[in-house]
């Protein structure tokens, strides 16, 4: 796809309007980043110095630092394209769910964490220690996320996706 035809749609999009309603701070900031990650590589840009300039005071430096990491590691060793909604969209997709259930879950059961992960990598285990690592930079902001040991439930594959 060309990048010259496709709209940055993100540009200037709010957290708290990122995917549903019941998610909480720490959950929507973590899907806002990534889906900013995956606008950029739609638009061909490099994602961390996309994250860099739209994310300013939303979150800290090591924040930022520990989503790279993941999304880098996780990039190493993808198994298929992730599917993520398209931005700003209250709902969200089943990849986003599970990598962000995912880090919620891998400091009190990493088993439960790589469960939710091994569709989507080759690996789970180097990305769920970055996950650890994200879980305790967004904690330290008091963006904790939250335990949810329920798996996500299957969302609807008709949603529009950029990758």
């Amino acid at each position: 796809m060309r990048s010259d035809l496709f709209p940055d749609l993100f540009h200037g999009a709010c957290v708290d309007d990122c995917g549903p309603m019941e998610l909480t701070r720490g959950e929507r900031v973590l899907l806002w980043m990534l889906r900013q990650w995956v606008t950029a590589r739609v638009l061909d840009q490099e994602p961390g110095a996309r994250l860099s300039r739209e994310a300013g005071a939303l979150v800290s430096p090591r924040v930022a630092s520990a989503f790279i990491l993941m999304m880098t590691t996780i990039e190493g060793q993808v198994r298929r394209p992730l599917c993520i909604a398209a931005p700003c969209r209250q709902g969200y997709a089943e990849d986003e769910q599970r990598l962000i259930t995912a880090c919620g879950v891998c400091p009190a059961s990493p088993e439960i964490a790589g469960r939710l992960l091994e569709d989507m990598v080759t690996t789970p285990e180097p990305v769920i220690v970055a996950a650890r690592f994200l879980n305790m930079a967004l904690a330290h902001d008091a963006l904790a996320l939250p335990l949810r040991f329920d798996e996500p439930a299957r969302a609807p594959t008709a949603r529009p996706t950029l990758h």
